[in-house]
């Protein structure tokens, strides 16, 4: 009796080391799983990362471009962008559409949208800025709303618009900058310019 019972419980405790080892297996492979889809997902935002470095190069260097254009507008002189001043390289933009975050892009919209306000048509008509407001949460955007505006005529009208496009432009590339450096960036840029 005595054998049996020492018997049931070897295989009772065989039993239970087996569970137990099951268990242990069925736990480490599922971290091994949860650590390869972690390692999956950094090395694609990284690979992400390093291919929105170049346009966003670009895309930093052309606003860098359009804060100077717009400082140099005047009242008499330069009244208005030129084309060339609005455009960025058509092979940039297609990349921008590629692989900006949706954040970037809406801003870049953004800013271009109501930067045609700024740019006269070719009988020095002001044409319409196109106006594109959104709702973000999380460094997420939720919606976006695409409208037309009204021509800026007057100088006044221009220079406000200008002042807020500056701020915008600013605003951009901070939020690049923020993006590359994986958020680790509070946002804080400045910039200053001596004309």
């Amino acid at each position: 009796m005595a054998v049996a019972a020492s018997l049931v419980t070897t295989l009772l405790s065989l039993r239970a080391q087996r569970e137990n080892t099951r268990d242990t297996l069925d736990a480490q492979e599922r971290l091994s799983a949860a650590q390869e889809r972690a390692l999956h997902e950094r090395s694609h935002a990284q690979d992400l990362r390093d291919k929105r470095a170049g346009p966003y190069l670009a895309l930093i260097k052309w606003a860098d471009r359009l804060l100077e254009a717009l400082d140099d507008m005047d009242e008499v002189i330069k009244p208005y962008l030129s084309v060339e001043e609005w455009s960025i390289d058509p092979e940039i933009d297609s990349l921008l559409d590629l692989y900006a975050s949706d954040t970037i892009h809406v801003r870049y919209a953004a800013l271009r949208g109501r930067l045609m306000g700024l740019v006269a048509d070719e009988t020095d008509e002001p044409r319409p800025p196109m106006v594109v407001s959104w709702t973000e949460s999380q460094g997420e955007v939720d919606s976006a709303v695409v409208e037309t505006g009204s021509p800026w005529r007057t100088w006044r009208e221009r220079a406000d618009a200008r002042a807020q496009l500056m701020d915008d432009a600013m605003s951009l590339i901070a939020q690049v900058r923020a993006e590359l450096q994986n958020r680790t960036s509070r946002g804080y840029f400045i910039i200053w310019r001596l004309s």
